[in-house]
């Protein structure tokens, strides 16, 4: 009996076997079959992982193809099927906008051109290559060559006119039109030389504070630090020529003779004119130039031929002549001239003496607004807000004042008093604080508890533990307050973080490595500097590991995140800490130094040395260059109508108090929150955009003069921002980061789907 119940087990075990190997021998056939690939993601693990690998790459629809072929969905891969059809049905949206956008525009442009308003149609071009992707083809279409020919030729008659502002309007269109035209940068920057000098002596402008406190010894010491420390050794030549070419354009600017004796008497003027152009023939004829020739061509125009023939101030042709001479140098050489060095400090440092309040100039209105009070800063704490107009600091009126000026009084000594009186609708108020030190905040988040005094709220998704933090600046204090909104957004379990450095434009070097410290691991590098002085080549590379090096992390770029944005961005990428989301970035690899000048408050800011990211790029963006800056990982690009609107959505959100009032505009009677001359994040200007040829008044046929000008009818062409108020790059960054968080948290279906999907699982 025994026997028999084992013979009866063996046969069991026999048929159990022979099953097995029937199974696994076609399961070996498949693994070396070319097809094993297709074999493999056929079980629904294996389409969950493909499905979370192609979304972690950015691969999208991809993945939701590949998720879509589960046989049955748990609450985990229902909720991320769910979370990708709601990402693919807005881009979708997005593309039908954009297709419906660039033919609505191009047929705008057309019809602009039709009627010969050539510098119309170039905007509405412009608008549709934002909406695009086949850039190249609609700039190389035989319309838009003909276009720029007649925009070229509309340019060169307004020169001719010496109608600077129009010149320059179109000069620069074409600059934004082709990126990398370098003739088109010359052209601008001519132009605009002769714009700023026309109108820099206008009624409202306030030249003599430009030019307060300028000295030549300052400039002297300028041009020698340039000598000695610039990045690569300067051309003097090109400096001298520079210098004295901007002396010829002051001397030609019709808004400078009207305002000044010396120049409104021809033959002084044509003296001046005459001994400068002597001067600047000579050094053009010169093999080379030294510094020392230059600083003697410099000091015999400003000391010797002024002051015997126009007499004008010292201060403004020092001024002048430097901005000329540091032309051929890089853009981000520059002098910060005493008037302008105790704002550029209060931005450096990330605090200053005051009450604690962001002002602009109200264009309509031409008053000194409130755009926010600054968190627990006097003027929050007593009750001042956005929109407020200050008509007076002690009692006396500030209308007419530069906002530096305001600025200057308003702030002072610390612990001292100063009394602003602000009207708020019909109601005068007066506000008396007392000056202390104010931080100013560069770490934001996504939007304000306005229950909870102001508070940044960092949450994007909180169920999930996604934090979102946003920089907009590198100051000393920058680290330091990152580092305190992680550690307790850490102790709320954060589990993956997006890190926004979009519309920062840089700031210190030591504030950029330190940053990156806080997510690369130990001993990684973060940048290089190289220059042309030995002292200027440094290594920076981490002593440690980085508190959050472990952290999942998205960074969000776009083209104006320049300078300590891309190191720490660059960084990021290359050690493999995290993924870029968004669209390339400005490309300014260059490093500056603040150079004390003389007893003065005055600093030259000189580009030194250049930057290298740990891969050994240094994607520094040149005229000519074919490729700089970081590149995303995951592109994710804008049109304009959604980079306003984000930029609207934050310049809301960074508002204390309540809501900016809505004014009314004098000219059209047209309502707007935007009435004052704050800059845009995308440089593109205000609502008015958005109209572009609703209503143009009196369009007029090329060529004719004003009285001869023909009138045609109005032309009616709308351009409404239908866009949803949502930001399409914050959307790309929050799906990727939830994919990366199921990747890691949910390793197989059978441990993180086994719940059945419920009716919220997809919302």
């Amino acid at each position: 009996m025994q026997n028999a119940n084992d013979r009866a087990r063996v046969s069991v075990w026999i048929a159990l076997m022979s099953t097995a190997c029937l199974l696994l021998v076609p399961a070996m056939t498949v693994l070396a079959s070319p097809d094993s690939r297709q074999a493999h993601v056929s079980s629904p693990d294996s389409v969950w992982r493909r499905g979370i690998d192609l979304a972690k790459e950015g691969e999208f629809d991809q993945a939701f193809k590949q998720l879509d072929k589960l046989p049955h969905r748990g609450r985990v891969s229902g909720k991320l099927v769910g979370w990708l059809k709601e990402y693919r049905e807005k881009q979708e949206a997005r593309k039908l906008a954009d297709r419906a956008d660039f033919e609505k525009y191009v047929g705008y442009a057309k019809a602009r051109i039709e009627r010969k308003e050539f510098d119309l149609a170039m905007d509405w071009v412009l608008y549709a290559r934002d909406c695009t992707e086949d850039r190249d083809q609609l700039l190389q279409s035989g319309w838009v060559q003909e276009l720029v020919n007649h925009v070229l030729e509309d340019a060169e008659n307004l020169r001719r006119e010496q109608n600077w502002k129009d010149a320059w309007l179109r000069y620069s269109r074409l600059g934004e039109l082709f990126e990398r035209e370098p003739r088109y940068e010359k052209l601008e920057r001519d132009v605009l030389t002769h714009w700023r000098l026309d109108t820099m002596f206008g009624e409202d402008t306030k030249w003599e504070e430009y030019v307060e406190n300028v000295r030549w010894d300052d400039a002297e010491k300028a041009l020698e630090l340039i000598e000695y420390h610039y990045v690569e050794p300067p051309d003097f030549k090109k400096i001298a020529e520079a210098g004295l070419e901007h002396m010829l354009l002051l001397a030609d600017s019709k808004s400078a003779q009207e305002a000044f004796d010396g120049l409104k008497n021809k033959d002084d003027r044509g003296d001046f004119v005459a001994r400068v152009q002597t001067r600047l023939d000579r050094v053009r004829r010169a093999a080379t130039v030294t510094r020392r020739e230059t600083v003697g061509h410099f000091r015999r125009v400003i000391r010797d031929i002024n002051r015997s023939s126009i007499h004008l101030p010292e201060e403004l042709l020092v001024a002048e002549i430097m901005r000329g001479a540091l032309e051929p140098l890089d853009d981000f050489t520059t002098i910060i001239w005493p008037t302008s060095s105790d704002e550029f400090d209060k931005h450096t440092r990330g605090n200053f003496i005051g009450v604690g309040i962001s002002i602009v100039r109200n264009r309509v209105t031409d008053e000194t607004e409130v755009v926010t009070p600054l968190e627990d800063a006097p003027a929050y704490r007593a009750g001042i807000q956005a929109g407020d107009i200050i008509t007076h600091v002690d009692g006396k009126a500030i209308k007419g004042l530069s906002t530096n000026k305001v600025v200057d009084v308003i702030t002072g000594p610390r612990n001292t008093e100063v009394t602003l009186t602000i009207r708020r609708g019909a109601d005068d108020l007066e506000f008396q604080l007392r000056r202390e030190l104010v931080k100013i905040q560069s770490v934001k988040g996504l939007k304000r508890d306005r229950e909870h005094d102001g508070r940044w709220q960092h949450w994007l998704d909180e169920e999930s533990g996604i934090a979102y933090v946003r920089v907009t600046g590198f100051q000393r204090n920058t680290v330091e307050d990152v580092a305190n909104v992680l550690s307790e957004l850490e102790a709320g379990n954060m589990r993956g973080l997006v890190f926004d450095l979009r519309g920062n434009p840089g700031g210190l070097l030591d504030s950029a490595f330190h940053m990156s410290e806080l997510f690369l691991g130990r001993s990684e590098a973060v940048v290089s500097t190289r220059g042309r002085d030995r002292s200027e080549n440094q290594r920076f590379e981490t002593s440690g590991k980085g508190p959050w090096s472990d952290l999942p992390l998205i960074v969000l770029t776009d083209d104006s995140s320049a300078s300590a944005s891309e190191i720490v961005a660059g960084a990021i990428q290359d050690n493999k800490h995290g993924v870029v989301v968004g669209t390339r970035t400005f490309g300014k690899f260059s490093v500056q130094n603040l150079m004390p000048l003389g007893r003065s408050r005055a600093k030259l800011k000189l580009t030194t040395a250049r930057y290298y990211l740990p891969s050994g790029r240094s994607l520094h963006r040149e005229i000519t260059s074919e490729t700089w800056g970081v590149e995303p990982d995951v592109p994710s690009r804008l049109v304009l109508k959604e980079r306003r609107n984000i930029w609207k959505m934050r310049r809301e959100a960074d508002r204390l108090g309540p809501p900016k009032p809505k004014v009314v505009k004098k000219d059209d009677d047209a309502t707007s929150e935007d009435s004052d001359d704050e800059k845009s994040a995308d440089k593109v200007g205000d609502d008015e955009k958005d109209k572009k040829g609703g209503a143009d008044e009196t369009a007029v046929a090329d060529g004719k003069k004003d009285d001869e000008k023909e009138k045609l009818p109005l032309l009616e062409q709308p351009d409404e921002n239908e866009r949803p108020k949502n930001d399409p790059q914050l959307d790309t960054a929050l799906l990727l980061m939830r994919f990366q968080l199921a990747g890691e948290l949910y390793p197989t279906v059978a441990a993180a789907d086994a719940e059945p999907e419920d009716e919220a699982s997809n919302q």
